[in-house]
């Protein structure tokens, strides 16, 4: 009998994930719309027309961006909503989303804020990623790419890729390819300097894709199918379910270990990639988680729709 209990207990505690609650919490000023960590420097994008500048070692706000109030149709004061956030080399590019719908570009540098592109040239631009100093690539919600000369401020080019809704885009660690994904089962691999697509991967997500992340040689993808599925090649792939819309993914920095929003009562699980086995699983966030991050092989930063981010550490 005792043998069956112990033989019990091994079985237990060898299957089960290991429960992890955040060791740490960072208040933003509004609810967090993107985040972007660089070295020890977090800067969040927030619903409130807030952006934090937040510096995790010594533990406090250094700067903080606040755009200008403007009126409602009821005359309230309103911010421009913050969509997109990226950080290189100390300059902030962030997409806000103005009264009228249309999205601006700004730069800031040196505590001097510039806008890049304006609502008057009705864009409806999304994500923002740095390719270089002087390069930014930029999604819309349409799905057109556009690569934008900073310096020079004009467009270098544009590319329509397909009719779906931009969910998601990320460059590789050279930032020589960015993957975009849509509101299609469709994943594309494009050469951003040129704007060629160089790479299709379609053949495991089966509806809208919402979020993806590339590490290391690896393709990881999560949406509406409830697959998360982790690509090599275009044709070489594994996968696994979640039991609900897979809202947000992460790789950590080697490419080891996957995270994926599990389940309705937001869960995360977080799997090693070479057998796909659950090993640990995040608890505490009350509302959809919009972004995750790892900052470390084994730490995380996560982000829901309300003012907290969450940090976890896998030990």
């Amino acid at each position: 009998m005792n043998k069956l209990l112990i033989i019990l207990f091994l079985f237990i505690s060898i299957t089960l994930a290991k429960e992890i609650t955040p060791y740490r919490y960072i208040q933003a000023s509004g609810a967090v719309s993107d985040f972007v960590k660089v070295g020890n420097t977090l800067i969040i994008g927030t619903e409130a027309g807030i952006i934090d500048i937040y510096d995790l070692e010594k533990d406090k706000l250094i700067d903080q961006i606040i755009m200008p109030t403007v009126k409602d149709i009821w005359g309230d004061d309103m911010r421009s909503l913050i969509f997109s956030v990226d950080y290189f080399k100390g300059r902030l590019l962030f997409v806000a989303r103005v009264f009228s719908g249309w999205r601006e570009l700004y730069l800031y540098e040196n505590k001097k804020l510039t806008k890049l592109l304006e609502k008057s040239q009705k864009l409806t631009l999304q994500e923002v990623k740095f390719v270089d100093d002087d390069t930014a690539v930029i999604g819309m919600m349409s799905n057109r790419l556009m690569l934008y000369d900073l310096k020079k401020r004009e467009l270098i080019y544009t590319k329509q890729l397909n009719q779906a809704s931009l969910s998601d885009i990320v460059l590789d660690e050279q930032r020589k390819y960015l993957y975009t994904a849509d509101e299609s089962p469709l994943i594309s691999k494009i050469d951003v300097r040129k704007g060629t697509v160089v790479e299709t991967f379609r053949k495991a997500n089966k509806r809208d894709i919402f979020s993806i992340d590339y590490k290391n040689g690896m393709l990881l993808s999560g949406g509406k199918d409830k697959r998360i599925v982790l690509y090599k090649t275009p044709s070489t792939f594994t996968m696994t379910k979640g039991d609900f819309f897979i809202y947000s993914v992460a790789l950590n920095p080697d490419a080891t270990m996957a995270a994926f929003v599990k389940n309705e009562e937001d869960e995360i699980s977080v799997v090693t990639t070479n057998d796909l086995k659950e090993h640990y699983l995040l608890k505490g966030h009350r509302q959809t988680i919009i972004k995750m991050d790892f900052y470390r092989s084994d730490e995380l930063i996560t982000a829901d729709e309300d003012d907290r981010l969450r940090f976890w550490r896998l030990d």
